[in-house]
C-alpha cells in the first residue's frame, strides 16, 4: 500500500490496523488536525486571519498605503517571533511582535512601535494548538502504530504549510522552540541507538 496522503486515507489505514475502529486517543488528534486543514476554507475567525489582516496592519509604521485597487501595499511586512512549544501535552505556536527591541507579549492599541494597530495576544498570538499532541507521539512511538507516526507526520506537514502561508504575508524574524519534525527526528536518532 502506498503511503497516505491525506487525513481521509490515514483513517482508513487506522481503521484497518484497529479492526474497523479510530481508537478515541487517536480521534481526538485526527479531529485537531482537520480543524487545522479547515482554517484557510472556513469562515470562522482565526489568529492567522488576524495576523495577515491588512486593515490591523500599522501603515505608518510599515510604509503603507491603499492603491488606486483599494487594496493595501506595504514596503514591509510586520514583523514576528514565532515560539513552538509542547506544554502539559499540548503542542502550541505562539507570536508575537516586537517593539524596541523586544516582544510584546500584552495588549497595545495605538503603539506606534507595533507593526499592528491593535495586538490582542488572547485573539492573536497563539496561532495553533493541538490538545495532547505531544502525548500522542509519545503513544505512537511506545506503542502505537504505522498510522499514528503517519498522522504525526501529517500534522506536520500541515503545520509547515500553514506557517509557509503565513510567512508569506509576514515577516518571521525567528523560529523558537523545536518543531515537531525536530522532535521527530531525535526519536527517530534515539531508536537508532
Amino acid at each position: 500500500m502506498n503511503s497516505p496522503e491525506s487525513l481521509k486515507e490515514i483513517n482508513i489505514l487506522k481503521k484497518r490496523l484497529s479492526w474497523g475502529e479510530l481508537p478515541p486517543f487517536y480521534h481526538m488528534i485526527a479531529n485537531s488536525v482537520a480543524e487545522l486543514e479547515g482554517i484557510h476554507t472556513h469562515g470562522f475567525e482565526h489568529p492567522l486571519k488576524r495576523l495577515i489582516n491588512r486593515q490591523n496592519w500599522n501603515l505608518d509604521r510599515l510604509k503603507g498605503k491603499m492603491d488606486l485597487n483599494g487594496e493595501i501595499q506595504v514596503e514591509r511586512k510586520p514583523k514576528l517571533t514565532l515560539y513552538r512549544k509542547f506544554h502539559d501535552g499540548n503542542y502550541e505556536i505562539h507570536c508575537a511582535p516586537t517593539s524596541q527591541g523586544g516582544p510584546v507579549f500584552v495588549y497595545a492599541k495605538g503603539d506606534p512601535f507595533i507593526d499592528f494597530r491593535v495586538w490582542d495576544p488572547a485573539t492573536m498570538g497563539c496561532i495553533l494548538r493541538l490538545p495532547k499532541f505531544a502525548d500522542f507521539i509519545v503513544h505512537a512511538y511506545r506503542k502505537g502504530d504505522e498510522a499514528d507516526r503517519i498522522l504525526i507526520k501529517y500534522t506536520s506537514d500541515i503545520i509547515d504549510n500553514l506557517l509557509t502561508t503565513l510567512a508569506s504575508e509576514v515577516d518571521i524574524e525567528e523560529y523558537k522552540g523545536q518543531s515537531i519534525k525536530d522532535v521527530l527526528s531525535e526519536i527517530e536518532d534515539t531508536l537508532k541507538k
